[in-house]
């Protein structure tokens, strides 16, 4: 389908204008960047009633969303979160869009601990599971780690750690005008693009999973819209939103406002016969306690090395200066000499 963009440029504030937006996205037509931040604010400003969101919604997945409309709802998203000031925003997130059916362990989740024990200052944004048994704010909280701290709790816990959770409800309270219509709809639609780019902590550098590799070049545009300093989105070839151990990853990294791509292989790392050894379909009780046992083990596991690999990727998206296989390698030891299973320990104490 040929789609014609409205410019937010040529319009009217008012009532009037986001109808008429509404239309022409009904229409088949895309909006620009600004348009769409504004459009999104009356959303959360709970102005839009739930057939005209379902609407909306659906007629941008036909179509399909573009980087202008995803980078505008962002912004708007962005508006009206409860941010959580760390005094700082070089703190960095592996927080990713979920939603790819795979059943995976929680490999990013794992991945901003094993780079807090790295010495990494991680403020991790996250969810419960939509779509599969586990998701971050269910794993967290089976292992022990507080999900829902908020204001001088959250920033006292990340002074001591160098490490906080925050659980996306308590911090997006406007989400509140979305959860009905995209519970009903129970397909992906423009908002499974969005949760990775509001973290509320304003974190300037990430590493983001995402669930498409078909999709992510889209995606990194949106990215070099959203001012990081650095960034790195990244999708399996065989549809995990993680670096998978099956098949080749492929990889943007973007900053300085450029963005180039490559490709990890993972059997430069993980041989076929230990990625068919790494448990999957889990519930979060069970996730926690293959994590414990990764970590208190001693040894080398398929697992570990899965998790040693995402962190490395994550550990390049934090810092340029490194190399994901010597990060590969540094990481690995510390799992099997214990020190992240220490840092987990003082992450469940408080």
């Amino acid at each position: 389908m040929i789609s014609a963009q409205i410019n937010s440029e040529i319009q009217i504030p008012g009532i009037g204008v986001i109808n008429e937006t509404l239309l022409s996205v009904y229409n088949g037509m895309s909006i620009d960047s600004l348009m769409s931040e504004k459009l999104f604010e009356h959303l959360f400003n709970g102005n839009l009633s739930e057939i005209e969101l379902a609407g909306m919604l659906m007629a941008m997945r036909l179509r399909g969303e573009t980087p202008d409309e995803i980078s505008g709802a962002v912004r708007s998203m962005r508006k009206f979160c409860r941010n959580l000031d760390l005094g700082t925003d070089m703190v960095f997130d592996t927080c990713g869009t979920g939603g790819d059916n795979s059943g995976s362990f929680n490999i990013s989740t794992s991945a901003a601990i094993i780079l807090s024990a790295m010495g990494v200052p991680v403020a991790k944004h996250g969810n419960r599971s939509v779509s599969g048994k586990s998701g971050s704010t269910d794993f967290l909280e089976a292992l022990g780690i507080p999900v829902n701290l908020k204001d001088d709790d959250a920033k006292n816990y990340y002074r001591r750690n160098n490490f906080i959770y925050m659980a996306a409800p308590e911090y997006h309270p406007a989400m509140k005008f979305a959860v009905p219509v995209r519970k009903k709809l129970g397909v992906r639609t423009i908002f499974n693009y969005l949760g990775p780019f509001t973290n509320p902590a304003g974190a300037r550098r990430q590493a983001i999973g995402f669930f498409s590799h078909e999709l992510l070049e889209k995606y990194a545009a949106t990215a070099l819209q959203l001012n990081y300093d650095r960034v790195l989105l990244y999708s399996s070839y065989d549809g995990m939103d993680e670096v998978s151990p099956f098949d080749k990853t492929l990889v943007y990294e973007i900053q300085n406002n450029t963005s180039h791509s490559f490709i990890i292989d993972p059997q430069e790392y993980i041989s076929k016969d230990e990625a068919m050894l790494i448990p999957s379909h889990l519930n979060p009780d069970e996730n926690a306690v293959l994590f414990i046992d990764t970590l208190s083990c001693g040894m080398e596991t398929p697992l570990g090395k899965l998790l040693a690999l995402n962190s490395a990727l994550a550990m390049y998206a934090f810092d340029e200066r490194t190399s994901i296989k010597e990060s590969f390698y540094t990481i690995n030891k510390e799992i099997v000499s214990g020190a992240v299973k220490a840092k987990l320990d003082s992450l469940i104490k408080g």
